[in-house]
């Protein structure tokens, strides 16, 4: 079931007016449990995934009770490794092909939402080992993971915050005109999602026909049209993934605002970053959070420990396999592999840029460039550009991209 569609919207209005009548804490929670099992009995398709989503929601909940009480990098490492491989073959991935026979991939275990639910996960087990969550009830922890709010493609929220709404569900909203901002924040992603990304999919997917066209035909279009549809591909992809993803976070904080839920936000007006760096505090912020503090950091902490005078090098490979690891999470092709790569080359060049300045200048230079509007405005307009590249890697197979490119700058050498 889609966020957008009218039967979630008319069960969402219909449980937001009923929910706060309910008396008291378990029927609150008894209500939201059985509208998660409601709404997970619509996106899991066969009994294969149901068997092997309870396998993997289990897995968690133990390995979460016996590292708090065992705590140890050596049993961490036991459980995630095993977990991530599982998640790979689960969801097909490519590279796996390389070494894995194919008829592993072979299996009906279809769960849309599982890449959400490992880092949900992971972030569980290592919060846990590490005294951060206390005596997590089986029942809180399952609502938690299944959230129909962030189920799908979340925001990522900590089991801490679900767990501080979860033990005394309350309005959120204190008047009138609050409620009326949610419902309104609800439109305005509808709209995002059915008007403005609509339209900017599909004229992306008529120039991308339109490439593919040329290509078959092997007749030469003039430069000026072929400028026109590519312009079209390069810049109103990003704008549909940015309007349908963000369109679909509006709905989801704002439908869980009206049952009292806080949700974590992820975008601030990515497109104007005038970094990489800047650029991924923007985009998706929960999931570079989550790679901030549970991949980025340890790597950078375990380099500081063993190799401490090679930090300042090595931490450009930490970022390097954050950004790559990133955009492989995104989806099991290649074109997410190199679309990672190439973010993480992104922020590594950002970064050695900042140390270059500092260099040169110290922390006074800086600040001073930091200052000025004009610097800004072009490196502003210059991280626009460069994160509109990547997208181009973004939609299809790698070999269908480099085509389109590739017909481009044929057409119009």
């Amino acid at each position: 079931m889609s966020v957008c569609s009218l039967e979630f919207l008319l069960a969402l209005m219909l449980l937001s007016a009923v929910f706060f009548y309910l008396p008291g804490r378990r029927p609150r929670q008894a209500t939201l449990a059985l509208c998660n099992a409601g709404f997970l009995s619509l996106v899991i398709p066969n009994a294969a995934s149901w068997l092997l989503l309870a396998v993997f929601l289990m897995s968690g909940y133990v390995a979460a009770q016996l590292l708090r009480r065992w705590p140890g990098r050596i049993g961490l490492a036991l459980y995630v490794v095993p977990l991530v491989v599982a998640f790979m073959l689960l969801k097909k991935y490519e590279v796996l092909s390389l070494w894995v026979p194919a008829w592993v991939f072979d299996h009906p275990v279809s769960i849309v939402f599982l890449s959400y639910l490992l880092f949900r996960q992971i972030h569980f087990v290592v919060d846990a080992m590490q005294g951060q969550i206390e005596d997590a009830s089986l029942w809180a922890y399952l609502n938690y993971q299944l959230n129909l709010f962030t189920l799908l493609s979340g925001p990522i929220q900590r089991y801490q915050d679900f767990r501080e709404y979860w033990s005394a569900p309350e309005s959120l909203l204190g008047d009138l005109h609050e409620q009326l901002a949610a419902c309104l924040r609800i439109l305005v992603g509808i709209l995002k999602i059915a008007v403005i990304a609509g339209v900017c999919l599909a004229i992306y997917d008529q120039g991308v026909g339109w490439f593919a066209q040329i290509d078959a035909a092997g007749r030469e279009p003039s430069r000026f049209a072929a400028i026109v549809r590519f312009a079209a591909i390069f810049y109103l992809y990003p704008a549909y993934v940015y309007f349908n993803f963000a369109g679909y976070c509006d709905i989801v904080i704002g439908g869980a605002a009206l049952l009292g839920m806080r949700l974590p936000e992820n975008f601030d007006r990515p497109y104007v970053a005038r970094n990489m760096i800047e650029f991924w505090t923007r985009w998706h912020k929960t999931l570079s959070f989550w790679i901030r503090d549970y991949l980025f950091t340890p790597m950078v902490k375990t380099i500081a420990e063993n190799w401490p005078r090679r930090v300042a090098s090595l931490s450009f490979l930490c970022y390097f396999v954050a950004l790559f690891l990133a955009g492989v999470w995104h989806g099991s092709t290649w074109n997410f592999a190199l679309f990672g790569l190439i973010h993480g080359a992104g922020v590594s060049a950002a970064k050695l840029w900042e140390n270059y300045l500092v260099h040169r200048g110290g922390r006074k230079g800086l600040r001073e460039y930091l200052k000025s509007r004009k610097i800004h405005a072009v490196a502003v307009a210059v991280n626009f550009h460069f994160a509109c590249a990547t997208f181009l890697f973004f939609p299809a197979e790698l070999d269908r991209c480099l085509r389109t490119v590739g017909t481009f700058f044929t057409t119009v050498a």
